[in-house]
């Protein structure tokens, strides 16, 4: 508690990330994390870590699509999201630029920068974990259907 108001004190005092207003939970599982339906009901979004679990500098969850599903075009103005494939195939379009993914590579996507995503038919599934440094953007996946509400903290 001493450690975490010292924090507090000294990042007010020097201008550094929010200090989290709730406990930090320095493991998150899978099986406890909130989960919502996207893509028109061909994908899931996995919140795992942020600023709901204490992370208040960036957020990371899991995202997974069916094949013929896709990301609209869009832009966060003030994240940069970096993705890590697992597994499946996606078509990535940066700035307009269009590129393959595969697993095994990772995307850095600048904040301020249009980007969209493209699942081909007959994927059977596209998995990547999902970074944003400048939490945020992941909350629009709360619109969607929950499949499973987060466990409580412990």
């Amino acid at each position: 508690m001493r450690t975490s108001l010292l924090t507090a004190l000294l990042c007010v005092s020097a201008g550094c990330a929010r200090v989290p207003t709730v406990p930090v939970r320095y493991v998150v599982s899978t099986a406890d994390a909130a989960t919502f339906r996207i893509a028109q009901g061909k994908g899931t979004a996995i919140l795992l870590v942020n600023e709901e679990t204490g992370a208040s500098a960036a957020s990371m969850g899991v995202l997974e699509l069916q094949g013929g599903s896709g990301v609209p075009e869009h832009i966060h103005e003030d994240s940069v999201e970096m993705l890590y494939v697992e597994e499946g195939e996606a078509e990535m379009s940066v700035e307009g630029r269009a590129m393959p993914v595969r697993p095994g590579d990772a995307v850095y996507i600048p904040a301020g920068i249009r980007h969209a995503a493209r699942i081909p038919e007959g994927t059977a599934r596209f998995r990547a974990v999902q970074v944003y440094v400048g939490p945020g953007p992941e909350q629009r996946f709360r619109q969607g259907e929950p499949v499973k509400p987060p466990a409580s903290t412990p």
